[in-house]
């Protein structure tokens, strides 16, 4: 069976997502991503009951692709797609990561995380994620042992969201900065990789750091989150 036939619908749209930013950090309009989802994927967001004498649909769905977008389904859960205005959307850069190895392993087998398996190496985009974190006012004040006077401002800054975000975007920015430091442990296990921010190469502290930061200010904010989680 083909890597297209066994492929989870959100696998299908980060690789048409992929393809549209050409690997670029741009914006997609939900418009240009039902049209590209539809010609590369036919079958998977295609409108049924007007097929073609291929026997493929003659006409996208939008509703199959806004489904993906909208609701709290796993391409925007887990940290791949944000939204950034109306009907516009922007790969993060674990979506980069990972619509890049879905892109070159679409003629193979598909991959069932893309952040796990053999020798990791880290992106571009993932090193970027993780120089930014390290530059966070929240690190630098667990650094400096003054991580207890961290605001919620400082905690939203480290995740990349607002007071004001809803649920969706606060479940999609959490899982970006779980993938940064997922793909951070993995390299270290696998060669240590080299950041700009001062630290040298990354090391288990550095992952270390990041992590017991984002789990603190969870906990700390716990209801802060709670309402943002509340806003469906």
């Amino acid at each position: 069976m083909s890597a297209k036939a066994t492929r989870p619908v959100w696998e299908k749209l980060l690789i048409v997502a992929y393809g549209l930013s050409e690997g670029e950090d741009r914006p997609l309009t939900g418009e240009d991503l039902v049209v590209a989802a539809w010609r590369r994927y036919p079958r998977a967001f295609g409108l049924r009951g007007h097929d073609d004498d291929r026997g493929l649909p003659r006409y996208p769905d939008s509703n199959r692709v806004y489904a993906e977008l909208m609701g709290s389904k796993p391409i925007r859960k887990r940290g791949f797609l944000k939204k950034v205005g109306t009907k516009l959307y922007k790969l993060t850069p674990s979506g980069q990561t990972l619509g890049r190895q879905l892109n070159e392993e679409e003629p193979g087998q598909p991959s069932s995380s893309g952040f796990s398996g053999g020798k990791a190496t880290m992106s571009r985009e993932i090193r970027g994620k993780l120089e930014r974190l390290l530059r966070s006012r929240a690190v630098l004040r667990e650094q400096s042992g003054e991580i207890d006077r961290a605001t919620f401002h400082d905690a939203c800054v480290f995740w990349g969201i607002t007071a004001h975000s809803k649920r969706i975007e606060l479940e999609g920015a959490l899982a970006e900065v779980e993938n940064a430091i997922m793909a951070a442990e993995e390299s270290v296990k696998s060669g240590a990789s080299e950041l700009r921010t001062g630290a040298g190469n990354l090391s288990l502290s550095t992952a270390d750091l990041l992590r017991k930061v984002h789990e603190h200010l969870k906990e700390r904010f716990s209801t802060e989150l709670a309402t943002i989680r509340g806003r469906v």
